[in-house]
């Protein structure tokens, strides 16, 4: 049952009351025989419900309390949740920040080395002079730069685009020395 039922009826009372003219009733009446909408209607199904729900419908809605309590309990529990972040969110103070670093040139490696190129010099001279180039000294120091090759081309690609740590360089250093090491050699050879 409705809690404030008396205020209810009283306001219902208050309310303005129209009844419509006996021209609106006769319009719709003629409205409603026209062909067209009374096939229709005609050639609407028919459904009668059963008794128990005419008594429902007579007994009113029922009201379940429970029902009531723990949607205001969820209210609650919802409203205090929100107020709660809210009030962690305020007390921590959250900011933003951001960091900003320029590359550093002398950490960075070239694609294009210079004992690459002498040594493509060397190969290219060896061509012509195949005796030297023959020996299984020159092949050896020749195998052992090409191992070298594979070794700065794989720490290059861990190095990667932006490096940023001193060791990886100098380790790159390290095997350039060797690689120009062994390009003398070579050269002293020839």
């Amino acid at each position: 049952m409705e809690k404030n039922q008396h205020i209810l009826k009283n306001a219902l009372t208050k309310l303005p009351h129209y009844s419509p003219g006996d021209g609106v009733w006769t319009s719709i009446n003629q409205e409603m025989n026209e062909l067209p909408l009374k096939s229709a209607t005609q050639s609407l199904p028919e459904y009668e419900p059963d008794e128990k729900l005419w008594d429902l419908i007579a007994k009113g809605p029922a009201v379940n309390r429970m029902a009531y309590f723990w949607q205001y309990a969820a209210a609650v529990i919802l409203l205090i949740g929100v107020a709660g972040v809210w009030f962690v969110g305020k007390k921590s103070g959250k900011q933003i920040a951001f960091t900003q670093e320029t590359v550093d040139k002398r950490l960075q490696t070239k694609a294009d080395q210079v004992t690459d190129r002498q040594y493509e010099k060397l190969k290219a001279y060896c061509e012509t002079e195949t005796l030297i180039c023959a020996s299984s000294d020159y092949k050896q120091l020749q195998n052992e730069y090409e191992e070298l090759v594979s070794a700065a081309t794989r720490l290059q690609q861990a190095i990667g685009e932006y490096n940023a740590e001193p060791d990886l360089v100098r380790q790159f250093a390290n095997i350039e020395q060797q690689k120009a090491e062994l390009l003398n050699e070579m050269a002293k050879m020839i």
